[in-house]
């Protein structure tokens, strides 16, 4: 398998993804990489050392100026056609690699790859959904950031989405759903959230129905629903939360048990709905945070996760 690895996106590129790429080669010697970015950033010392040493199994591909993290998503694509998302994504649309990931710009990455690569049959608009950690494990929480805005129909494909990636990747034979509100109570919400709540109950998905905040750490539900607004604010306010208390409690940086609340050390987000593989990691990503990306990559690969989530779908949008 080949995955493209955009070295031009986050706060710390390229350092910080060369690094994180050489920590994923070492691991799996079944993996690939495709570097992509421009011929400065490829030419550095860090990606000169990555290649002489694990040159037969790296590729380059030459990009253009990277696009801004503050740019506005499609304003920015126009300006930078060229850049190292959008050639990642058009290699993973032409079948160079098999996936792409990149700490870039996520809104502008999301859009180009919705304009490159095909969305699930029937599917109105792809979804970001990340593992949020909890008590017993982990739970699927999207969208976190692909839409801001969904319709209750919408909200009830980004379910099903959630709910196949539940059972494929955290082995829930019958996931369960939940509906993030200000309360359990099916009126509570604005009429769209329930509305959708109506339309979560009516399906053949195991509904719980509403949730709250705090029931994400409690790990209540297998997957949490929401609109990307909520979700990104939530994921963002937990990863504030995370390094608040890191801090001022040091200590638990030092567990095990610990380790998997660090954002820092996150694989990212997959955007699901799509017929190919995008992760979409953080923008402050260190070096293990972009080895466990890869490691995300390389298990959904391997599981086959994207054909098992297209037969799923369609079976329950037919």
């Amino acid at each position: 398998m080949r995955i493209a690895l955009d070295i031009q996106g986050g706060d710390y590129a390229p350092d910080a993804l060369v690094l994180g790429a050489k920590y994923a080669l070492k691991k799996y010697t079944d993996i690939q990489l495709l570097l992509v970015g421009s011929e400065s950033s490829l030419s550095q010392s860090p990606t000169a050392d990555l290649l002489s040493s694990f040159g037969d199994r790296i590729q380059t591909l030459i990009s253009g100026e990277p696009l801004p993290m503050q740019a506005a998503p499609v304003q920015g694509l126009r300006a930078f056609p060229r850049s190292s998302i959008v050639e990642g994504v058009k290699a993973v649309s032409t079948e160079h690699a098999d996936a792409l990931i990149t700490a870039g710009n996520s809104g502008a990455a999301v859009v180009a790859a919705t304009q490159h690569i095909p969305r699930l049959h029937k599917l109105r608009r792809p979804a970001m959904a990340g593992l949020f950690p909890g008590r017993q494990g982990e739970t699927v929480l999207l969208d976190v950031g692909a839409q801001s805005q969904c319709t209750p129909a919408e909200m009830v494909q980004i379910a099903q989405l959630g709910s196949s990636f539940a059972r494929h990747i955290l082995q829930k034979p019958e996931p369960t759903v939940g509906l993030i509100n200000m309360g359990e109570e099916p009126t509570k919400g604005p009429s769209h959230w329930r509305n959708t709540h109506q339309l979560l109950r009516d399906s053949s998905l195991h509904f719980y129905g509403n949730i709250e905040g705090w029931d994400l750490p409690l790990n209540k539900v297998d997957v949490a629903v929401c609109d990307g607004f909520t979700g990104n604010i939530v994921l963002k306010l937990t990863e504030g939360l995370s390094e608040f208390f890191m801090d001022i409690c040091p200590e638990l940086n030092h567990t095990p048990e610990t380790a998997r609340f660090r954002y820092t050390e996150h694989g990212g987000s997959l955007v699901l709905g799509l017929e190919k593989l995008v992760i979409i990691t953080h923008g402050r990503a260190q070096a293990v945070a972009i080895a466990n990306a890869i490691t995300l990559a390389r298990r959904t690969l391997l599981n086959q996760t994207l054909m098992h989530m297209k037969e799923d779908f369609e079976r329950l949008s037919p």
